[in-house]
C-alpha cells in the first residue's frame, strides 16, 4: 500500500483488493479528526482499481463518509 496526500485528503494505491479494506479504513482515519474539527464529512472516490482518493468534503454532512466511483 502507498498513501500520499493531495489537497484536501490522500490518494491511496493498493496492489490487491486484499488490502483495501485496511487501507482505506487507515486513510478515513487519518482524516477523522479535521472533519471533526470542521464539521464536514469524508468521501472516499475510487479513481481507477487499486486507487482511491479519500478526501475532507464540505457536501457529504458532518460524521459521515460517502463512497463513490468516479466516471
Amino acid at each position: 500500500m502507498t498513501m500520499r496526500t493531495a489537497p484536501d485528503g490522500l490518494v491511496i494505491a493498493v496492489p490487491t483488493r486484499r488490502e483495501l479494506d485496511a487501507a482505506l479504513d487507515e486513510a478515513v482515519e487519518l482524516l477523522k479528526h479535521t472533519a471533526m474539527t470542521e464539521q464536514i464529512g469524508i468521501s472516499v472516490t475510487r479513481l481507477a482499481p487499486g486507487r482511491y482518493e479519500a478526501r475532507l468534503n464540505s457536501d457529504v454532512p458532518p460524521g459521515m463518509t460517502v463512497e463513490r466511483w468516479e466516471r
